[in-house]
């Protein structure tokens, strides 16, 4: 913005960016979900209507942060994204993954592999995704924290938005 702008009124710049990048991400990931839609268009054109109804995370929309935590809010309202803690026990994380709306995207018998309790979500991740065998993806939607957000991806879905994420500051990345 330059110094007129400033003197004169002009909008943050932050309040300038384009995020429909956002949009682009949900909706590969939920297959275009029409109440995930709904809410992620209402974030994106009214972002202050949709912090006062929906957002719970403290973030102000001027914050490329805020656009993407909404993301991942109606992504798990939704059921196409759930949370589990990075030292989660192996029960927990199967069955987290069982509640994703996408879980049909592992097509093999998860109790036939070799998952070692002792191990941890980062380790049993990597061997579900070495035996899906690159037809599918479970991959953690990275929010800065000491969380997995899982999400389930075909391969090509899995491409298309983690380099998206990536070209814009943000990751989600396989195990």
């Amino acid at each position: 913005m330059g110094v007129l702008g400033k003197l004169f009124g002009g909008k943050k710049e932050e309040e300038n960016k384009d995020f429909s990048y956002i949009s682009e991400i949900a909706g590969l990931i939920s297959s275009e979900d029409p109440e995930v839609m709904k809410n992620i268009k209402m974030c994106l054109d009214n972002p202050r209507e949709y912090s006062a109804s929906f957002a719970g995370h403290g973030l102000e929309p001027n914050d490329k942060n805020f656009y993407w935590l909404s993301m991942r809010d109606e992504l798990d309202n939704a059921g196409y994204l759930f949370s589990v803690d990075y030292k989660c026990e192996l029960e927990d994380f199967l069955w987290a993954l069982s509640q994703l709306k996408t879980y049909r995207l592992i097509d093999i018998d998860l109790s036939s592999l070799n998952l070692d309790e002792n191990e941890d979500a980062q380790a049993w991740g990597e061997e579900i995704n070495l035996a899906l065998g690159g037809r599918a993806f479970v991959c953690a939607v990275d929010i800065d924290s000491d969380s997995y957000e899982l999400i389930i991806v075909g391969a090509d879905v899995h491409e298309i938005v983690s380099d998206i994420a990536r070209r814009y500051g943000h990751s989600i990345e396989e195990f």
